[in-house]
């Protein structure tokens, strides 16, 4: 089975076309369901490995482009990851599926999307984010402030002053499967600001289950809590990722229209053996 791994700002995510079913007749034939099989795929060192795994399908409206299946590593499906989308466009940009505009099927709605740079670039149009709302969090016997906020999958926001200094992956974990976010839990941005359009931010990933090299909706939910606190103070709003790469985030006064813009990766096609399956 054909596939392909690309990334976007570290994030990585290994991609399928779907479109005739494959997927579902191998694994049958396998004898393994969808779950496991998204598990081994992105397992590092025995599987591909990445954060998360793609299927690209026909889509349900015919107006749209594709439809997609989001699986983060540990199987679980997810509503929506927007460096997902980027390279989910970037692969279907490369396959001629899509040309330069773009609308795909996500469970949390329709995508747009623009190609850029020949697909080196893409720009998605989150859905529009849910009304941020104000925490306090008891973590570990402390206070801890922060904002909530869901830009296509669920998002708590600590703002801090020493983020290389930040516990990400521990504390990440106790306010990821904290009570106030059951039974689904939350992912978890900390972000510091280091000039009056751009912050840094660290991750951790629900369903990853620790820290990422990025994460869209992270970024998004990130930059939007920063312009809204006064952290920061200028848009388009410049996000400095684990990976160092630069997401611009933009997004108007009503937040109905939210933009990602990053660069794309190929990293590799391949072929995928069934042996780690036996």
């Amino acid at each position: 089975m054909d596939f392909a791994k690309l990334q976007g700002s570290g994030n990585d995510f290994i991609l399928i076309d779907n479109r005739d079913g494959r997927v579902y007749k191998k694994t049958e034939e396998l004898g393994v369901c969808l779950k496991e099989f998204v598990v081994k795929v992105c397992e590092p060192h025995k599987g591909v490995g990445a954060d998360g795994l793609i299927l690209i399908e026909e889509p349900e409206d015919s107006s749209n482009h594709f439809r997609w299946q989001f699986f983060n590593s540990d199987g679980s499906e997810a509503e929506m990851c927007g460096n997902g989308s980027r390279c989910a466009v970037r692969f279907c940009y490369d396959l001629g599926i899509v040309d330069k505009y773009v609308k795909f099927e996500t469970l949390a709605g329709v995508i747009k999307a623009e190609v850029l740079e020949d697909g080196k670039r893409v720009k998605v149009q989150l859905t529009p984010p849910s009304e941020p709302v104000d925490k306090t969090l008891l973590v570990d016997g402390r206070e801890l402030k922060g904002v909530f906020i869901n830009t296509g999958v669920p998002h708590f926001v600590v703002p801090v002053d020493n983020l290389e200094g930040t516990d990400v992956r521990g504390l990440g974990r106790a306010i990821r499967f904290h009570e106030e976010f059951q039974p689904k839990g939350t992912n978890v941005n900390f972000i510091e600001p280091v000039s009056a359009d751009t912050i840094k931010v660290r991750t951790y990933e629900r369903g990853v289950e620790s820290e990422t090299l990025a994460c869209g909706t992270g970024a998004t939910a990130g930059a939007i809590v920063a312009y809204i606190k006064g952290l920061v103070s200028k848009k388009p709003v410049k996000v400095v990722t684990r990976s160092e790469e630069l997401l611009i985030i933009d997004f108007d006064k009503e937040l109905k229209e939210v933009f990602l813009n990053g660069s794309v990766y190929k990293v590799f096609e391949g072929t995928l053996s069934y042996e780690i399956f036996l």
